[in-house]
């Protein structure tokens, strides 16, 4: 499912790629070059598959499996402090914007890592996100 939305994105023209980069969480269920998305995946107009997608838009995704790196891998590797992953584990609603912030200055992100993050955003997988941090930073 993540490969289909990044695939889509993608696919689509440099004007609805800014259009989608431009929106916010809320902003990008309205947006028609979200929708193109959905037609072009076959997928459903639900909460996942926004935020999929709007973690994929403008973040360096890694073409090769084995450069890529988790989500707490390239956090680590870009410099974010354990603090920042700690607001976003604490933030709430807000929380994916503040990830989405940190995302877009890390690269060689798996496809695979950021996606099911996105698809099952909540207390959770906030909770996974630090402890996987703090893991990975000790190695």
């Amino acid at each position: 499912m993540y490969q289909k939305i990044y695939q889509a994105y993608c696919r689509l023209g440099k004007g609805d790629q800014a259009e989608l980069k431009r929106c916010n969480l809320k902003n990008m269920a309205n947006a028609p070059a979200y929708f193109r998305v959905l037609k072009m995946t076959g997928l459903q107009d639900n909460q996942q598959t926004i935020r999929i997608l709007f973690l994929l838009v403008g973040v360096n995704i890694a073409n090769d499996e084995e450069q890529s790196r988790t989500v707490a891998e390239a956090l680590i590797h870009t410099g974010v402090k354990e603090q920042h992953i700690m607001q976003i584990s604490r933030s709430g609603g807000n929380s994916i914007e503040y990830l989405k912030r940190q995302l877009i200055r890390c690269k060689q992100l798996n496809l695979n890592s950021i996606g099911k993050l996105a698809q099952y955003w909540g207390d959770n997988a906030r909770r996974n996100l630090l402890k996987d941090f703090i893991l990975a930073e000790q190695d």
